[in-house]
């Protein structure tokens, strides 16, 4: 079996976001096994688009993280070969428009 396709594991965070759909789209025609971060992998209206992906049955796994807490991304990142890090913190607006 060739290499790539026995090890190749990676993670992208931020995984629903426009840029890192189109890499994991890259990346699964390319054989490779993704684990995606996101903030809520049950919402199944905002993560559609990544299961309609060719690949993504059998060799996607979505897993919750969140950049605002530490140590969310260990168990998404562990046994990776690569890292796409695309996360983006969301952060509430303050209440006082000057803060």
């Amino acid at each position: 079996m060739d290499q790539k396709l026995e090890s190749g594991k990676v993670c992208v965070t931020g995984a629903s976001g426009f840029l890192a759909s189109w890499l994991i789209k890259r990346l699964l025609l390319s054989g490779y096994h993704v684990t995606g971060t996101v903030r809520d992998p049950g919402n199944q209206k905002k993560l559609a688009h990544l299961w309609r992906l060719e690949g993504a049955r059998e060799r996607l796994r979505l897993v919750k993280a969140d950049l605002m807490e530490e140590g969310s991304f260990d168990d998404a990142i562990l046994g990776c070969h690569g890292v796409f890090h695309s996360a983006s913190p969301v952060l509430k607006p303050s209440s006082d428009p000057k803060a």
